[in-house]
């Protein structure tokens, strides 16, 4: 059964999104004229901005799984990349479990030779850096904003951490005890040396890169807000936009759906965002971030010819 509900979320994401939408509508009494009123508002030139910025961040990604190739000892061209990025973000929104991870380390591998123990490393560091970057910043700005809710920040970053240092404590036993002829203990082997060959610099590197990443998603919550007549600081747009995505990740709600609308449109409100004009951004992030990016996964995965990649490969 739950598979099935993450099927039908995954699968209908559009649907259970507007279901929240009217959820929360009916909470806060507010009417959809007034969500209406607030998103005709904007004008072409906002969206074209508005647009920009998500491809600039985008980029952004791209140029990020470069670098970490690169320090990797590992290289895919950019036009590669673009493709793949894409693809792979359709696959996470059209499926239940996060296949575009798999589909992206196939894709490296099958177009640039990126070796599978080499593509699962950049996930893994993906993963872990950008939800430990989130997590801190929600922790911080939990200490600023939510002085009677730090608790509940506290307790879910260390389950994360904890998470964590159990993952790479049970890899190393496994490594230690486990069967040196087996394929798994040869590719989780193979992981952890490709672990072991990026070196420091490089990693404070991408970690910096990935906080301007955070840096850009927080102008445009700026933006937004500012387009829709409310009014927010670049520090608090990304302790929401942070928070909001750091929740999300830890709820395994597939696209986090619901939780990470939930807690921004919180933040919002909290920040003294009115809650038409909250709900108005939750909403036109949701269909940039999530709506946009499958358009373009779609697009670009029918460019990149993944079906006639499967069937060559057979």
């Amino acid at each position: 059964m739950k598979i099935d509900l993450r099927q039908w979320v995954s699968r209908y994401w559009l649907l259970f999104f507007f279901i929240i939408v009217f959820f929360l509508m009916a909470i806060f009494k507010i009417s959809l004229r007034d969500i209406w009123t607030a998103i005709s508002s904007l004008k072409l030139w906002q969206f074209v901005l508005l647009l920009f910025i998500f491809l600039l961040i985008s980029l952004f990604h791209i140029f990020t799984r470069k670098y970490l190739l690169y320090s990797l000892y590992s290289s895919a061209t950019f036009k590669n990349l673009t493709l793949i990025h894409f693809s792979s973000m359709a696959a996470h929104y059209s499926t239940p479990a996060k296949i575009g991870f798999p589909l992206a380390v196939y894709l490296l591998n099958r177009l640039d030779n990126v070796p599978y123990a080499t593509g699962t490393t950049v996930i893994l560091i993906e993963l872990i850096v950008s939800t430990t970057i989130c997590g801190i910043i929600a922790f911080i700005g939990a200490l600023f904003y939510l002085t009677g809710k730090t608790n509940i920040f506290i307790f879910s970053f260390s389950c994360l951490l904890i998470f964590v240092v159990l993952t790479f404590y049970g890899m190393h036993i496994f490594l230690k005890k486990g069967n040196e002829n087996s394929r798994i203990y040869q590719f989780i082997k193979k992981v952890r040396e490709a672990f072991s060959h990026i070196a420091v610099s490089h990693l404070m590197i991408y970690m910096c890169l990935m906080i301007f990443i955070q840096l850009l998603a927080g102008i445009t919550l700026v933006l937004l807000s500012g387009f829709l007549s409310g009014e927010l600081s670049l520090w608090q747009a990304i302790i929401a936009n942070s928070t909001a995505f750091f929740l999300g990740a830890i709820s395994m709600i597939p696209m986090g759906l619901g939780v990470r609308e939930g807690s921004l449109l919180f933040y919002l409100r909290h920040l003294g965002i009115t809650n038409e004009v909250g709900i108005s951004i939750v909403t036109i992030q949701r269909l940039f971030s999530t709506g946009l990016s499958f358009v373009l996964g779609v697009i670009f995965g029918a460019i990149l010819g993944v079906k006639n990649i499967s069937q060559d490969s057979t």
